[in-house]
């Protein structure tokens, strides 16, 4: 049988592979390069969140280091400080104990359960109890006067306390009213011996640690 030659390359055309095509490369190159481009991008995305990380991270380290220079220098500072005022204290604790022991005649210290001779004009000694515990002490006293003198007198005697340091911390008045010119006392007379005891009115929590009299004549 002849078939013609059209026929045959027809039927050739028909049985044979899918024909080569230019455009296949470059579509499979173009996939190629987009999926680079993907990865790329992830990796520059992923580098440019860790650089932050680490600058986040390295800021908040310079700040942590910072305060904690600002606080050494702070107590370092402090503790100068301390070390300067501590000498000054126990000066002033020492020149305190100085004038209560002879310094200013008229500050006495107090000692409790203890006759301490005065001898300043009409008043001879005095006795300082205390009673109670913690803030719930109660501080009292008792006062012998003598009117060694030829005339009558009315006994007005205002005593000081003053705390370790110093400070004045309460004042209890004997002999005289409030406003400082009602006796409350009668007239002594002559060699007349009398005692007086009374409450000690102080600051919150104050401690006497020493007292002065006034006397007023």
């Amino acid at each position: 049988m002849y078939y013609s030659s059209s026929s045959r390359s027809r039927g050739y055309r028909s049985s044979g592979s899918r024909r080569y095509d230019p455009n296949d490369n470059f579509h499979l190159k173009s996939r190629k390069d987009s999926g680079k481009t993907k990865l790329l991008f992830a990796l520059a995305v992923f580098l440019v969140l860790q650089s932050l990380y680490l600058l986040v991270s390295y800021i908040r380290m310079s700040i942590a280091e910072a305060d904690t220079l600002e606080l050494t220098l702070s107590e370092r500072k402090q503790q100068q400080e301390l070390d300067i005022l501590r000498p000054q204290a126990q000066k002033l604790r020492a020149d305190i104990e100085t004038l209560g022991q002879g310094g200013l005649p008229e500050l006495t210290r107090l000692e409790f359960d203890k006759v301490l001779t005065m001898d300043q004009d009409y008043v001879k000694n005095i006795v300082f109890t205390v009673s109670g515990r913690g803030d719930d002490r109660v501080y009292e006293y008792k006062m012998v006067m003598h009117n060694g003198s030829l005339n009558l007198i009315h006994p007005q005697v205002d005593i000081l306390f003053f705390d370790p340091q110093g400070i004045q911390v309460g004042m209890s008045r004997l002999g005289v009213q409030g406003d400082g010119v009602t006796p409350t006392l009668e007239v002594m007379e002559r060699g007349e011996i009398r005692s007086f005891s009374s409450q000690i009115q102080l600051s919150d929590s104050a401690k006497p640690g020493y007292f002065r009299l006034r006397i007023w004549k």
